[in-house]
């Protein structure tokens, strides 16, 4: 029998096809252990934190801004880690930290065990189980289809899900009971973990539509982050996608306060969260397609120049339908961000420095999803009201789909002047 595409040594291309599914269904619950648990649990347990522990809501807040610190601090590292441990023992090692995290949280009965456990365990637990690295490897699985195959493993449906069912546990087993289910929910994960293939090279095979007569842009060597950082094409994606998502972070903010302001009931300022954060698992997988038929660069340039148009709704006042519809679509783009960057990076680096890429983008993107929330916060107390606070976001879209532009450009020129 002769190999077909993505094939060697007789094993048909659906064999790699087959085990690539594999891969997205165990990265997705990955990426769903890593997140939906850690960020779709937290602020259900805000208020019970203070409740048990007798502190204040900067104390009992703390815990999620130590997990982003701790992501932001490993994440430059992973792609070092990645080529010398591999993706499997990242990823197990990531599920245990998290399970031991939560296990801790649920025997702490005073605040600075609890913060260390987030901060030590939760923390660099969900810098190795969640993002980059199973996003790394979908890509490594996939060529043909990998934007779509990026999108479903960064769909937020953990996201969504977590905080109802957190809701119904707390009355029922407390604080502790809680804690105690997400570490077992978390174990559970790990013997699924161990079938996780690195590479289909390791199992004789090529990535599902690779095609020996045009290898993909960024060869097959790792790019150290010291090479990345030294490339312009990588800081104009990386800033790019970094302005997209502190957009995401500020309107997940503030959204709920701008609704009352105007107006809107409480209850109904609520439904507008809970569409923003639904749309974002319809627009991860709808952006992962698009970047398969455009390009990752092309997609996020689109999606910034999508968010810079409609984000100038909140400038008026509109009915709450019509707010609410126009939500949605920013919760549709918002939510595609990570499978066109991770698309974008792929196609210009390899998918062998995808997890790298990502690793460090985390990083690069700490100062707009951590900054950015809280100046808006800010201009809204100096000049009393978010219309400052939108214009600059507005700027920034424009920036960031001109950068993803720039880049397009660039390489345009490249294969023109090769040829």
């Amino acid at each position: 029998m002769t190999a077909g595409p993505g094939s060697t040594g007789g094993f048909p291309a659906r064999d790699a096809l087959r085990i690539g599914r594999r891969m997205i269904l165990l990265a997705a619950l990955s990426q769903s252990v890593a997140t939906g648990f850690m960020f779709g649990s937290f602020g259900a347990f805000v208020v019970p934190i203070e409740e048990r522990m007798g502190v204040d809501r900067s104390l009992s807040a703390a815990g999620a801004s130590l997990v982003i610190l701790a992501i932001g601090l490993i994440a430059p590292f992973l792609g070092a880690a990645m080529r010398r441990f591999g993706l499997r023992p990242l990823l197990l090692i990531g599920a245990l930290l998290c399970a031991a995290g939560y296990a801790g949280a649920a025997v702490s009965t005073t605040i600075l065990p609890l913060l260390l456990c987030y901060g030590l365990l939760v923390g660099p637990g969900v810098a190795l189980l969640g993002l980059a690295v199973p996003t790394a490897l979908v890509a490594n699985w996939f060529v043909a289809g990998r934007g779509r195959a990026i999108g479903i493993v960064n769909m937020p449906v953990a996201v969504a899900i977590v905080p109802t069912i957190i809701a119904q546990l707390l009355p029922r087993i407390g604080l502790d009971g809680t804690y105690l289910v997400l570490a077992g929910c978390t174990l559970l994960l790990v013997p699924a973990l161990f079938l996780v293939v690195d590479h289909p090279e390791r199992r004789g095979l090529k990535a599902h539509g690779h095609d020996d007569a045009a290898p993909e842009q960024g060869g097959g060597l790792p790019v150290p982050a010291a090479a990345l950082v030294r490339t312009g094409d990588y800081w104009r994606v990386a800033l790019a996608a970094a302005i997209i998502a502190g957009g995401g972070a500020t309107l997940a903010t503030h959204i709920l306060p701008f609704a009352i302001g105007e107006g809107v009931d409480p209850a109904l300022a609520a439904v507008l969260l809970a569409l923003l954060g639904g749309a974002g698992v319809f627009g991860s997988l709808a952006y992962g397609m698009l970047s398969d038929r455009l390009g990752g660069q092309r997609a996020l340039a689109l999606n910034a120049t999508i968010q810079s148009v409609l984000w100038f709704s909140f400038l008026m006042p509109l009915p709450f339908a019509l707010r609410a519809l126009l939500v949605v679509l920013i919760g549709l783009n918002a939510g595609g961000m990570i499978a066109s960057v991770g698309t974008a990076l792929s196609q210009r680096f390899g998918a062998v420095a995808l997890g790298g890429a990502l690793g460090l983008w985390s990083f690069i993107s700490l100062p707009f999803t951590v900054g950015m929330p809280p100046l808006a916060g800010l201009l809204f107390e100096r000049l009393g009201g978010y219309e400052a606070a939108f214009m600059v976001q507005i700027g920034l879209f424009i920036v960031a789909a001109l950068l993803a532009g720039l880049s397009l450009g660039r390489k345009r020129r490249l294969a023109t002047s090769k040829a």
